[in-house]
């Protein structure tokens, strides 16, 4: 009787150990408020190209990009508004302008809502493997339907698809809207992503890393620009676009081209007018040879850091930049030749 009795303690107390650690991790893995405010919001050196004229201009924005401008898209918007403030203030902004961000800018957007520990990971696998204990059936469902050799990174960015692409135009959209300008939204990385009744929309295939323009009403211009040359670190949970360079989408300056990374080498539209490159090839990167300068307006611009070492590798710490004094770039558009009688 004895033992029966001690026996039926002992699971009550399990029982009781069971339920408290499920309260526990429940709490764990619910979704966080913004923590405190630790990005870097110093104004930026600003370097202008070219003679100011009513053509407008492209303009470039290179900073270094931190896990808490990934807290919320309202830190991420914050970050780039800052810039753009200062831009604005010094009469940069015109409604001709085109603004033109790095590299997956969008693709850290996986980590909104996410626990500190997420945040405060050094590797994009240590990350990962704590996105994959706070979100454990979500991501054993999308392991499970990928065959990627960095399997955690693509069942992530998989399972948080939808929240990151409506993430991604809330930001970008909204900035573009809200200073009036063209935005090339950088990248992002989204399983086979596609326009929709005017909005960015994952799909069901292969991850893509893709960028939209937003207009200066904040909606998407056509078409999807979609990165054809991937690094090799990109090719273990992505696949490269498929055909050739769409056409170039309309904008208020011109008809622009983009240029993911190592795109940059690929010929241009013949009748493009303006060129942006996002993230285009720095050293370690192995790019196909050059096809001869292009001779339209361009801006380039690079990422001056990503947390979680998003472009390099998954199991080693970003390295600190030696100079992260973010960057304004301005080059003005040339006014057209006039023609004499």
């Amino acid at each position: 009787m004895r033992t029966f009795k001690t026996r039926t303690l002992k699971a009550v107390v399990l029982l009781f150990l069971a339920v408290i650690g499920l309260f526990v991790y429940l709490d764990w893995a619910r979704e966080r408020d913004d923590g405190p405010l630790l990005s870097d919001l110093r104004p930026a050196a600003v370097t202008q190209y070219g003679v100011p004229s009513r053509q407008g201009n492209l303009i470039g924005i290179e900073t270094r990009l931190t896990p808490a401008d990934y807290q919320s898209p309202a830190r991420l918007a914050l970050k780039f508004s800052t810039y753009l403030n200062q831009a604005r203030a010094a009469g940069l902004l015109t409604p001709e302008s085109v603004v033109v961000l790095p590299e997956h800018v969008g693709t850290g957007l996986f980590a909104v809502g996410e626990k500190p520990v997420v945040q405060q990971a050094r590797t994009l696998r240590d990350a990962m493997q704590w996105m994959a204990l706070s979100n454990p059936w979500r991501y054993l469902r999308a392991l499970l339907a990928n065959e990627g050799r960095d399997r955690r990174t693509e069942a992530v960015l998989r399972m948080k698809a939808d929240r990151m692409a409506d993430h991604y135009q809330q930001v970008f959209g909204g900035l573009a809207r809200a200073y009036g300008v063209t935005l090339v939204a950088g990248s992002i990385v989204l399983p086979e992503p596609q326009f929709e009744q005017g909005e960015l929309v994952p799909g069901e295939g292969p991850l893509r890393q893709v960028s939209v323009v937003f207009g200066p009403d904040g909606q998407p211009l056509p078409p999807l620009w979609t990165k054809i040359h991937l690094d090799r670190y990109e090719r273990r949970y992505s696949s490269p676009g498929r055909g050739e360079p769409p056409s170039p989408t309309r904008t208020p300056a011109g008809r622009l081209v983009v240029r993911l990374g190592c795109d940059s080498r690929l010929p241009i539209d013949p009748t493009a007018q303006l060129l942006a490159l996002p993230g285009p090839s720095a050293p370690g990167r192995q790019c196909p040879e050059t096809t001869g300068e292009p001779t339209v307006p361009r801006m380039a611009v690079r990422t001056q850091g990503l947390p979680w070492n998003l472009l390099g590798s998954p199991k080693r710490p970003a390295a600190t930049p030696a100079n992260d004094t973010a960057r304004i770039k301005v080059q003005w558009l040339p006014a057209p030749r006039s023609t004499s009688q």
